[in-house]
């Protein structure tokens, strides 16, 4: 049996809202991803942007829609056993001040430490381990204060030294703190006002800044544990947080395991597993035909021999989003031969990516011309990713070839290298694909890597190409850090593309300050217009973030946070665990 949950979409351009999203790390790869759409979706009104015990409106309704009648009945909660989940990738690492977060991460991640902030089901930000957001009037700063008495899995409270451990620590940082450091002046970025609250002294105003906390920037660690893991990196590998479940064991490249916390702050009453188990399996698309005969519970995934594979078993539950991603390729405009624009716009036209529609996604998601699924306000209808072209490849590699003979062949094709994580068939498929529309103008060599050191290198600038995953947050604000030029500049930057343009910096710091939804949507279709004209992203289709689940796990879309606020289900593949149980009936 196979149920489909879909997040629904805003369909209306005059309800002016607060906008929100969060800062969240790319995740590297492409792990390529038919969903029914609400036709007529309803956008929530905004709320108080103090909020005090609510969040701001989102401008695109976020609710699961169950899409067939087949549900299975839920019977009451019932405690113990152990959830087995796959997980797509390791991570370098379960410290958020100092490792690279991508959803495999997150997944673990959340089970442990939890954030400041994070996201209702209909998509509007309410504060977790914060009790209150409030901004300081008359300046760009925020204040936040959090809730008394949590206790960490150490036994030490919750309190403001800890989050301003957590702010510095990443600010320190080589890669986590260019997602932090533009955001704020060098001098007094943060202070503590009391032992419960902090102030966020932000360099620029912004109405949006708690959704900058919902994720890796929110979570909290004990300042104690930031010192330690300073002093050894083992730490990174043994997180301690305030979480529903602590940690029990890690083996990289394999399982890494965690308990149920007898003191949960929150009520341990309400955390029916006693364990987790999170196997790292590369090639999701095996770990679907796992879950299919029971060896695991749980798997997340954007690959699509996965996702047809969970949808074709009898005993398997999928929980689809197609709006929270985008499958791409990048190409890095700092080095040669892709710093020249006739390179990339070569590149471009001579990718497949019909076929790649048609053989890699498999009728699993549709074709992407930008950052944007077609449903969301933001999309700029009138921009088209160019492709299928390659009769215009040629004239552009003999002129570029002409004037840089040696980055090309004797027989005039550009050398480059394509970059891609893996290991994984589908990693392999979608290469061979490319290669194959390319290798009439390119000479390619290739490269496959973990998708911790993938992560790495792009950030490093060590590319020509890659296959990745990016984009998707819930409101474009937080595609900013992506895309600004303080984070393309330097060794190591995020903007991963190394792409500055000091007018389309202007644009998002305008959109970053206003609430009129009318001149944010004009800002950001004009962005993608810019982007498109820029040869620096190929996009081919919107990844199709799929949870699967065995008929066994019951509440996988029922998890609550503080004050039983029903929790956003599968962003981005991500989610808690907290409230699920195991039903062998």
């Amino acid at each position: 049996m196979t149920i489909r949950y879909v997040h629904t979409t805003t369909a209306r351009l005059l309800i002016a809202f607060l906008a929100f999203a969060m800062i969240a790390a790319a995740c590297g790869g492409d792990d390529d991803s038919n969903v029914s759409v609400d036709p007529d979706p309803v956008v929530p009104e905004p709320s108080d942007p103090t909020n005090e015990g609510s969040g701001e409106g989102s401008g695109q309704s976020v609710t699961p829609t169950v899409t067939t009648s087949s549900v299975p009945p839920e019977a009451g909660p019932v405690s113990g056993g152990t959830l087995r989940v796959g997980v797509e990738a390791e991570t370098d690492g379960l410290n958020p001040v100092s490792n690279n977060f991508a959803v495999s991460a997150y997944l673990m991640g959340y089970t442990m430490i939890e954030p400041v902030a994070y996201y209702d089901s209909e998509g509007n930000w309410f504060p977790w381990l914060a009790e209150s957001f409030t901004p300081v009037e008359g300046t760009n700063s925020w204040q936040m204060k959090l809730r008394e008495g949590i206790l960490f899995h150490d036994g030490s409270e919750l309190d403001a030294d800890d989050v301003i451990a957590n702010f510095e620590g990443q600010l320190a940082d080589p890669l986590i703190s260019l997602a932090v450091r533009p955001s704020y002046p060098p001098d007094n970025p943060i202070e503590k006002i009391d032992n419960y609250t902090v102030q966020y002294n932000l360099i620029r105003p912004s109405a949006h800044f708690p959704v900058n906390v919902t994720s890796q920037l929110g979570m909290v660690v004990p300042s104690e544990y930031v010192a330690d893991a300073a002093e050894d990196a083992s730490w990174d590998q043994r997180p301690v947080g305030t979480g529903p479940f602590m940690f029990e064991s890690r083996v990289a490249d394999d399982v890494t395991t965690v308990v149920k916390n007898p003191n949960y702050w929150r009520g341990p009453e309400n955390i029916y597993l006693d364990k987790i188990e999170f196997h790292v399996i590369t090639d999701t698309a095996i770990a679907a035909e796992r879950l299919s005969v029971g060896d695991l519970d749980v798997l997340v995934t954007s690959n699509p021999d996965a996702i047809l594979t969970l949808r074709e078993a009898d005993n398997v539950v999928t929980i689809e989003n197609l709006r929270s991603g985008e499958n791409d390729i990048m190409l890095n405009t700092r080095l040669a031969p892709f710093d020249d624009i006739r390179a990339r716009q070569a590149l471009t036209f001579a990718t497949n990516r019909e076929g790649y529609a048609a053989v890699i996604s498999q009728g699993t998601s549709p074709l992407a011309d930008s950052m944007f699924h077609p449903d969301l306000v933001w999309n700029n209808p009138d921009v088209v990713q160019e492709g299928n072209s390659p009769e215009l490849a040629g004239p552009l590699v003999e002129g570029y070839c002409a004037d840089f003979p040696e980055n090309c062949t004797e027989d005039n094709k550009i050398k480059m290298e394509l970059q891609y994580s893996g290991p994984s068939v589908t990693q392999t498929r979608i290469a061979d694909l490319l290669v194959d529309g390319w290798e009439p103008f390119f000479e390619i060599t290739q490269q496959e890597l973990l998708q911790d050191q993938h992560i790495l290198e792009v950030a490093l600038g060590q590319y020509n190409v890659v296959t990745w995953r990016q984009f998707g947050a819930v409101d474009p604000d937080n595609e900013v850090v992506w895309l600004e030029c303080a984070t393309a500049e330097g060794g190591i930057t995020i903007n991963w593309v190394r792409v500055c343009n000091p007018e389309r910096d202007a644009l998002m710091f305008e959109q970053r300050e206003t609430a009129d939804l009318d001149r944010r949507v004009e800002i950001w279709r004009e962005i993608q217009k810019d982007m498109n004209e820029t040869y620096a992203y190929i996009f081919t289709t919107h990844a199709n973030w799929t949870v699967g689940t065995t008929e066994r796990v019951r509440n996988i879309c029922g998890q609550t946070g503080p004050g039983d606020v029903l929790l956003f289900c599968n962003n981005q593949g991500r989610g808690f665990f907290h409230g699920v149980w195991l039903d062998d009936e």
